[in-house]
């Protein structure tokens, strides 16, 4: 009988054990399984680092300021300020028509498009050069899987997120910065009105924004020819996903089905 008590009490034992083994290994595999998923959500777009070339790119008659990435393009250049030689040049840099100021929250980063400018641009030509891959922007199916924008400066890779995208009379904007709150806010509520998409994301005037502009002559020569992207910085402990992007009424005017 003692020996009878004694095999059931290490059967239950042996239970437990097993018992405990398993919901540790349960947790293990759940574990992974958020890891995982998180990471793979987070991973959406990952920063590929420019700040080498930063510093050693050297453009004569400027200065190299940054460097601008664009998801699903292969715009990968360098910024710098705006000069008559940096206008005119033939190589492949964008720029800035106006000195950065700390404190500032906005900042417009232009580059030419030369081949790209019909209204039936091509998507990201291997011939493509400077912004003419912005165009491929125009095209929804192109729009909603591409929606980051990476900008290295001062030492940093910072991802912004795209909120708006629209076609604009050339001097809709002239490229400066905003400072007043209601004067931010009053521009984000106009690019967005003038969207061709609906972004499903937040944006304030406590956002960084930043601005990618192009010619081009999607509509003929005299009228929006200038087409813009603007995005907002990804906030502190914002995950880099994918978000969601729908066609509105502004669309339909591109005649693009």
């Amino acid at each position: 009988m003692k020996k009878k008590k004694q095999s059931e009490k290490k059967y239950k034992k042996r239970r437990i054990y097993t018992l405990i083994i398993g919901v540790v290994l349960l947790v293990i595999i759940l574990s992974g399984i958020l890891i995982l998923g998180t990471s793979k959500k987070e991973s959406y777009y990952v920063p590929s680092s420019r700040h080498e070339q930063v510093r050693s790119t050297i453009i004569e008659d400027s200065e190299t300021l940054g460097w601008i990435q664009v998801q699903g393009t292969d715009i990968d250049y360098p910024v710098v300020y705006e000069t008559t030689q940096v206008y005119i040049g033939l190589k492949d840099y964008l720029w800035l028509s106006n000195q950065y100021i700390e404190g500032n929250n906005r900042i417009a980063i232009y580059g030419h498009n030369i081949k790209n400018v019909s209204s039936e641009p091509l998507i990201r030509d291997k011939d493509h050069v400077r912004f003419e891959q912005l165009m491929s922007f125009v095209y929804y199916d192109f729009a909603k899987e591409n929606l980051y924008i990476q900008y290295s400066q001062n030492g940093k890779d910072e991802l912004y997120k795209i909120y708006a995208i629209g076609f604009y009379d050339r001097y809709d904007d002239d490229g400066s910065f905003l400072e007043e709150k209601e004067e931010i806010k009053e521009y984000i509520d106009s690019v967005k009105k003038n969207s061709i998409y609906d972004y499903q994301i937040d944006v304030n005037e406590n956002d960084f924004l930043i601005s990618l502009l192009t010619c081009t002559r999607f509509f003929g020569s005299t009228e929006k020819t200038t087409f813009k992207i603007d995005a907002r910085k990804v906030r502190n402990d914002e995950k880099i996903d994918k978000y969601g992007v729908q066609k509105n009424k502004n669309y339909d005017i591109l005649s693009l089905e």
